[in-house]
């Protein structure tokens, strides 16, 4: 296998900007933060943090799928396709990423959606999780094309199966976060977002638009030279 931790950290940061970063993505907090106080307020027995953590499962449930589908198909991929692949990637990504710094929301012309419910609030919160990892994945572009980016670096299918993990992981940690503090903290936290979302997005912009660099000129280029 690829031990690749650097990579591993890399697909971690992308995954906990997804959903930090996607301005369409934030009006699905509120939603999260009603059903965590409903749990409370209706007197269940059920821990909020227990809760996040089946919210956890769901998006990591989601990305497991997404990165099966991805991952065989690249797998499939003539190791001569990959090396082509990974450049137009790393362009793609740097692109975006400038975009990113010049303050584009790509996200805004995703509509905002109603989240599932079910019968349980256990099958209600994993739910959530796979919905929002899969609205997050469109509404924040950028960061899936970074993880499609790291992932045309190996043909080797467990080290890219753990990107995968480690993306989803990422992407729940806000709502971990969010499970484990008071209503009144969350509410603030969201709110936050909200008001600095373009200075995240920027500082994203240019941690990507740095790691697009690196692997185009000491990855790629230097093979050609």
């Amino acid at each position: 296998m690829d031990f690749s931790p650097e990579t591993w950290i890399l697909s971690f940061l992308a995954g906990l900007y997804t959903p930090l970063g996607a301005m369409c993505v934030l009006p699905l907090y509120p939603g999260y933060l009603a059903f965590l106080a409903g749990r409370t307020a209706q007197g269940k027995r059920v821990s909020t943090l227990l809760l996040g953590l089946a919210v956890t499962a769901g998006v990591i449930g989601a990305m497991l799928a997404f990165g099966v589908v991805f991952v065989s198909v690249l797998q499939a991929s003539t190791s001569l396709v990959i090396g082509y692949l990974g450049p137009v990637v790393y362009l793609i990504l740097a692109i975006m990423s400038i975009g990113m710094i010049l303050g584009v929301d790509i996200g805004r012309i995703f509509p905002t959606v109603q989240t599932p419910e079910a019968k349980t609030p256990w099958i209600t919160a994993c739910l959530f999780g796979a919905f929002f990892g899969l609205v997050a994945l469109p509404c924040n572009p950028a960061s899936i094309i970074m993880l499609f980016a790291l992932s045309t670096t190996t043909a080797d299918f467990i080290a890219n199966f753990i990107n995968f993990v480690i993306f989803g992981i990422g992407m729940a940690t806000p709502l971990l976060v969010l499970s484990a503090f008071s209503m009144d903290a969350n509410r603030k936290a969201v709110s936050f977002l909200a008001k600095y979302h373009l200075i995240i997005n920027r500082g994203a912009g240019v941690l990507m638009l740095a790691v697009a660099l690196y692997y185009l000129i000491f990855v790629f280029l230097s093979e050609y030279l």
